[in-house]
């Protein structure tokens, strides 16, 4: 069966008033006591799926969970052991009569189903309550407890949203309202993978990376949009979870970061392929992904100038602002107003089209052309000394970048190859025209002793070099866009 949920980290100042609002009274109190197996390297959590024996009540039920199509889907086993004296042994044989769990436990594990192992346990105290809204039930679990290993253990307080029956529209409604109310941020990740982490002694999971899209040519533009965006989200919100409980590497912003921008880009460039794109989304997402731009400039700065600064007082400055622009960018990652985005995200990609089903391939071709034109006027408005109109070319080529593998893929071009090189090439010229240009903006805000006051001259000198060859290459590209056929 498929399981969609949600799961909720919760503030401590927030913790009592979620009780409350659960009124312990009106709801079920579970003890459950889980114990976790898998491979010594970790075959069953490498491929998304975890197995657990939990002693519900009285009853031991053994479940097998894997992966689904999105963060709020998945895959759920669950077979009732019984009422027992002792922890029950591990038994695989119950699969033998589902064969979706069998597949799924061989295609992770191949030959090694006896190397299955215990390796961490969970203590919860559940407080659970089905609660009705809006003609969907919606059970509610607020866990408090520890996963531990022999050696070390980890705290857990968070809330999941299950849907019972009904809509996802209205789940995640409902999940609107409580995020707001207790400053609820969404945690993707799962105990099983916590508790992985403590038995290997990590601190987090590897960052997600992005993954090549292709769109079928059978859907509409709708459908098509809506896959790509649940794409971008299951790259997005593993790396936003690891920022958000403070554990995140540098990867993990630059996925972050990665995922935001095609986001964007996508509610911004294919707006037209569904009705349901609010106007609002591509301007959220433009002000969040700025957010991790200036980290990425400031910490480029400090890699590249660091050394030219010859007053320490500069590069401390520049240090103190990369350390505020983490601490902020780890407040806005769980901050109520993007917590909400990101369902509103959610609900998109499971949403069909009702009002528009507009063919695919005339839709990417209407989107070509359309940045196209727009590239092509921004183009002969823009001139070497002119910073402000060398910014808005510059995103017209990243905008074409992103786009252009993707439309490409459900029509043939011929001459590709030498068109996808004159792209490439502007592309390459725009990234370090922009890279200077915000250093530069940054150098001229930052009050400079006279002795550092060679370094804006020196990027200021770059960022005109790279202006010209960034015109160059767009027109060189322009002109390669004739050969397309």
């Amino acid at each position: 069966m498929v399981e969609v949920e949600l799961k909720f980290q919760i503030p401590a100042a927030r913790r009592n008033a979620l009780l409350k609002a659960l009124d312990p009274k009106k709801s079920q109190q579970i003890q459950l006591q889980a114990k976790y197996y898998d491979t010594e390297d970790c075959l069953l959590s490498k491929n998304g799926v975890a197995l657990r024996q939990r002693l519900e009540g009285t009853r031991w039920v053994q479940t097998l969970k894997a992966a689904g199509k999105s963060h709020i889907e998945r895959f759920e086993h669950n077979y009732d052991l019984g009422e027992l004296e002792q922890a029950p042994e591990l038994d695989l044989s119950i699969y033998a009569n589902s064969p979706e769990a069998q597949k799924i436990l061989n295609n992770a594990l191949g030959n090694q189903l006896d190397q299955l192992k215990l390796q961490f346990e969970t203590d919860i105290s559940r407080t659970l309550r089905v609660i009705e809204h809006e003609g969907t039930e919606i059970e509610v679990a607020l866990d408090v407890g520890a996963i531990r290993t022999l050696d070390v253990e980890q705290e857990v307080h968070e809330v999941e949203f299950e849907l019972k029956s009904g809509s996802v529209e209205q789940l995640l409604a409902f999940s609107f309202e409580w995020v707001k109310k207790y400053q609820l941020w969404l945690d993707v990740r799962s105990k099983a993978e916590i508790g992985n982490l403590l038995a290997t002694g990590q601190k987090v999971s590897p960052a997600v990376q992005t993954k090549e899209f292709q769109l079928s040519k059978k859907d509409s533009a709708g459908k098509a949009l809506c896959n790509l965006i649940a794409q971008q989200m299951q790259h997005l919100l593993p790396n936003i979870a690891a920022i958000s409980a403070q554990v995140a590497e540098q990867e993990h912003i630059d996925q972050a970061q990665k995922a935001l921008d095609h986001l964007y880009l996508s509610v911004l460039l294919f707006k037209d392929w569904h009705s349901g794109i609010s106007d609002k989304w591509a301007h959220q997402l433009e002000a969040f992904k700025k957010q991790f731009e200036h980290l990425q400039h400031l910490q480029h700065m400090q890699s590249t100038l660091a050394a030219f600064l010859q007053n320490p007082t500069t590069a401390e400055n520049l240090s103190k602002d990369i350390l505020y622009a983490k601490e902020k960018l780890g407040n806005l990652v769980k901050s109520t107003l993007n917590v909400h985005h990101y369902l509103e995200l959610l609900i998109f990609s499971l949403t069909d089209d009702a009002k528009q089903s507009q063919d695919l391939r005339s839709a990417a071709q209407a989107t070509l052309q359309q940045q196209y034109k727009a590239l092509q006027e921004q183009m002969n408005q823009t001139e070497v000394h002119d910073f402000e109109q060398l910014d808005l070319l510059a995103s017209r080529i990243q905008e074409l970048k992103f786009s252009f593998p993707i439309l490409t893929s459900i029509y043939d071009v011929k001459n590709l190859q030498k068109y996808s090189k004159a792209l490439n090439d502007a592309q390459l010229a725009a990234t370090e025209y922009q890279t200077l240009a915000s250093s530069a903006l940054y150098i001229q805000q930052t009050e400079l002793e006279a002795s550092d006051w060679f370094v804006l001259g020196w990027l200021t000198a770059k960022q005109e070099v790279y202006a010209q060859r960034l015109l160059e290459a767009t027109e060189q590209f322009l002109v390669s866009r004739k050969l397309i056929k």
